[in-house]
């Protein structure tokens, strides 16, 4: 049965950050995702490469491949910690500053965020493998009203060297997959990780994500 509830997205907030440990063919890891209040506005901008393929004079064929998201993360701000790790950054030998060399590699990291939808439903997301960039700073002086300068960090989503996946979604107003309120509570708990596809994603629906990634289920 259609849900006419959920029409919109009206929020985004919760966002999680879990640290990349490994990735390659044998396998990925995580650390424990770490929450991150605070968040304002998140844009996912997909990187599209298509072609239409021609035959007998007209077009017969669109290949679209989506090959992960630019993002745009604006936060109150980050923590200078979670900051200097994903951006590769080093604290000075007595702990009390952050310094950032030409040499510095980002760190690659897992980014959850859940979307408030209208109806009381929610969408919850995975962007699986990110590395960020360092954010843009806008700080003004404070005049009559005080002015708050955010992080707006750009962040690049790309798919896994280990299975090829980039994003995981629960959405409890897809009432077809079984996907509750519980199994987005429990959704950040641990980043998703599914095995290289050797069969249809299509047919397991959201509640497939979470049992691949608790090990519950087939």
């Amino acid at each position: 049965m259609e849900n006419k509830g959920a029409v919109g997205r009206i929020n985004v907030r919760d966002v999680e950050i879990a640290f990349l440990t490994r990735d390659d063919n044998d396998g990925v890891t995580y650390e424990s995702p770490i929450h991150i209040p605070g968040t304002m506005q998140i844009q996912l901008a997909p990187r599209v490469a298509s072609d239409v393929i021609h035959g007998d004079g007209n077009a017969r064929y669109h290949v679209v491949k989506v090959g992960g998201y630019d993002v745009t993360f604006d936060h109150n701000r980050i923590p200078s910690p979670i900051m200097a790790r994903m951006r590769g950054q080093r604290y000075s030998a007595d702990g009390k500053t952050i310094n950032s060399h030409v040499n510095d590699v980002p760190a690659d990291f897992a980014m959850g965020f859940t979307i408030d939808l209208t109806g009381g439903e929610v969408e919850v997301t995975w962007l699986v493998k990110c590395s960020v960039t360092p954010p843009n700073k806008n700080t003004q002086q404070t005049t009559e009203n005080m002015n708050h300068s955010p992080d707006s960090v750009t962040i690049f989503a790309m798919p896994l060297e280990y299975n090829g996946y980039y994003e995981h979604i629960g959405d409890t107003s897809d009432k077809e997959s079984g996907f509750t309120m519980a199994d987005a509570a429990a959704f950040f708990n641990t980043v998703p990780i599914l095995p290289p596809r050797s069969y249809n994603d299509s047919a397991q629906g959201a509640a497939g994500v979470l049992a691949a990634s608790t090990g519950k289920g087939k």
